[in-house]
This record gives C-alpha cells, sequence and structure tokens, in this order.
C-alpha cells in the first residue's frame, strides 16, 4: 500500500478484473476508494505461451470526502495541480452522449451534488435547478445571421434572453448547449 504522508488519503494497487465502473467501496474505516488515471503496468507470465506480459492493475485513491460533499474544486489532485481521479468518477456523473450522433459520452448527470454537467478537451461546467444564466453564457443559444452573400455573420450573434433554470430537462438543455459551444 502506498500512502500519502501528513494526508488522511491514501492509494491501493487492485486488479481491475469484475469491478463495476461506478462503485464505491467503501471500508470498515469510513473511507471511499475512487479509480486512479494513473495504471499501473507489472510484468507477469502467461502460462500458456510462456511469454510475459503485461498486466494492467489500476491503483485506487481512499478519501474520506462522503460522496455528497464532493465538488470540482475539491477533486484530489498531485502538487503540480493535475488531478489524481477523473472528475467523472469523483463526482459519481453517469455520462451520456450528447447527440445520438456523437461519437464521445460528454455530458452526464452527477449522483454526488445533483447538477447536469458538460465538458470538452477545453472546458467543464456544472448546471443545476435555480441557476441564473445570464449574458452571453456558453450554456445560451445563439443565432447568428446571414449576410446578402449567403455567409454567416459570426460577430453579431443573438443570445437567447436571460433566463433562471426550473426543471432538469433545462438544466440538461445547458450541459448540451454548454458542449457545443465549447466544442
Amino acid at each position: 500500500m502506498l500512502v500519502n504522508v501528513g494526508c488522511e488519503n491514501t492509494v491501493t494497487k487492485t486488479n481491475i478484473r469484475g469491478i463495476m465502473k461506478f462503485k464505491e467501496f467503501v471500508k470498515k474505516d469510513n473511507t471511499f476508494q475512487v479509480p486512479m488515471i494513473l495504471k499501473h503496468k507489472e510484468k507477469a507470465l502467461n502460462p500458456k505461451t510462456n511469454r510475459m506480459k503485461n498486466k494492467h492493475l489500476t491503483l485506487y485513491h481512499e478519501t474520506e470526502v462522503q460522496p455528497k460533499d464532493r465538488t470540482y474544486k475539491n477533486l484530489p489532485r498531485y502538487a503540480n495541480d493535475k488531478p489524481k481521479v477523473r472528475f467523472q468518477d469523483w463526482l459519481l456523473i453517469k455520462s451520456e452522449k450528447a447527440r445520438p450522433s456523437h461519437s464521445v459520452q460528454s455530458i452526464g448527470k452527477s449522483e454526488a451534488d445533483g447538477k447536469f454537467y458538460g465538458w470538452s478537451h477545453r472546458a467543464v461546467y456544472g448546471f443545476k435547478v435555480g441557476d441564473k444564466i445570464k449574458g452571453d453564457s456558453a450554456a445560451k443559444k445563439v443565432t447568428f445571421p446571414k449576410l446578402p452573400d449567403g455567409t454567416w455573420d459570426w460577430d453579431n450573434g443573438v443570445y437567447e434572453p436571460d433566463f433562471t433554470i426550473k426543471t432538469d430537462a433545462q438544466a440538461k438543455q445547458c450541459a448540451i448547449t454548454f458542449v457545443d459551444s465549447v466544442s
């Protein structure tokens, strides 16, 4: 077991076979395990072929932070500010595709804080009921006028009016709009 000295968090090494993606592991001392980003490789002998192969193991970050207390801001990080775990695993997000034609999953609802998150390789943001969407936010739909020559006028887009999210369906739509605007 690898231990971070001076912290309540520890790291353990476990084989990943047979483990469900969003399953939280609770130990007797009330700690939770979240799979880490870095995978561990060990050399192992394949008994059938008598050759060496890589055996992939996942390291788990142990934490005492309850799922209801998790936010994007308290995501575990290394000293160089890179995350130790994926934010989707930390926030217990069940991801889905924003549109059926998309090839990657880029939105999802968090079981930890109840927000709908949208993300791309550039940005992440969560929306929940009661949030106010103002100004030229990336969560607002924008329409661009056509110029006389048939091209789009990308400089003079018109945003939808300011609004407050009232339902989960609106929060999900804001996450989809956010993904479309930052991708």
